[in-house]
């Protein structure tokens, strides 16, 4: 137990930070995340009578909330390309995930003193330092992962990566998420595609990642 306890108090203080933010987002989703799956698909449900515009408004803030809420992005995603086809469920599949992200940046802003406190002042500067590297691939590449995704907009916000630095990967990942459920849901289909959305979803980012890598100048 002795060996337990010091080993536990070798594993640096920013890895219980991490795994606190995460459950954060995770716990609830877990109690909550299905109810409220099953209930804005019962709202989507043309069976519902549920006028497209309504849909649109509980979608858009559904995902605009989603680094607060256990929501389920990747079906609300796919319905805004069921509701309003490729194009009109990109933008707002898009944009609802943008103000998600700058949410998820600006609390984390605003939490930053209590992080710094709370894992000192050496560890933060590693933290920092380490955004400053491989901030921008790291959140081109979690834009696809549930839990990660909202994580790594709270810790760039932490870390207080230079916004003008974190929106543009945030931007592209976005993008590449959206397109590709908007894409499936413009194909008048929600759940049965949603792995080989993921999928995709992934495929496009990594692409994006290699991009950023090449565009990226050399040092010597």
């Amino acid at each position: 137990m002795k060996q337990i306890c010091a080993m536990l108090r070798r594993v640096p203080k920013t890895v219980w930070l991490l795994l606190g933010v995460g459950a954060l987002i995770l716990v609830p989703f877990l109690f909550f995340g299905g109810p409220i799956e099953a209930w804005f698909c019962r709202m989507a449900d043309p069976a519902a009578g549920t006028a497209r515009q309504v849909m649109g408004w509980v979608l858009f803030g559904l995902l605009a909330f989603d680094v607060v809420l256990p929501v389920p992005s990747s079906l609300a995603s796919t319905l805004c390309g069921v509701l309003f086809g490729l194009w009109g469920g990109f933008w707002l599949s898009f944009g609802a995930m943008t103000v998600s992200a700058a949410l998820g940046y600006v609390l984390g802003r605003l939490c930053s003193g209590w992080a710094r406190r709370a894992i000192g002042e050496h560890e933060n500067a590693l933290l920092r330092d380490f955004l400053r590297r491989y901030g921008t691939p790291i959140l081109i590449a979690l834009r696809t992962v549930p839990v990660l995704a909202e994580a790594s907009t709270l810790f760039a916000g932490i870390g207080r990566m230079p916004l003008r630095r974190a929106m543009p990967p945030l931007l592209l990942g976005n993008a590449a998420v959206s397109l590709i459920y908007a894409w499936v849901g413009s194909l008048g289909r929600s759940t049965d595609a949603m792995i080989p959305a993921f999928l995709g979803s992934i495929a496009l980012s990594a692409l994006l990642l290699l991009g950023a890598r090449w565009l990226r100048p050399r040092r010597g």
